[in-house]
């Protein structure tokens, strides 16, 4: 059964940008991916992505970038949101 409101709470790692969404209200609609709702979050914390990739985290698991939003379970609704970084960047 499909909840009639659904939101997604977005934060940095420090919880200091903090961001929340209804779907389909807010500008993101449950048929979006969850990479285009990490660059929604970047967009409206006015946070420069500097080439970098950036990523969800919720519960400490991963999100994949290409999934629905309707596809992420319920319990998933809150989500660190930060820039992916490898030991050999330089």
């Amino acid at each position: 059964m499909v909840a009639a409101a659904r939101s997604i709470t977005m934060s940095d790692l420090s919880r200091q940008k903090r961001f929340q969404t209804e779907l389909d209200v807010d500008g993101l609609s449950r048929r979006h991916t969850v990479g285009q709702a990490v660059e929604h979050y970047l967009d409206r914390m006015n946070i420069r992505n500097n080439g970098l990739r950036w990523m969800a985290f919720s519960r400490g698991v991963k999100l994949d970038s290409k999934t629905e939003l309707s596809d992420v379970p319920e319990t998933d609704n809150e989500w660190t949101v930060m820039p992916e970084v490898s030991a050999g960047d330089s």
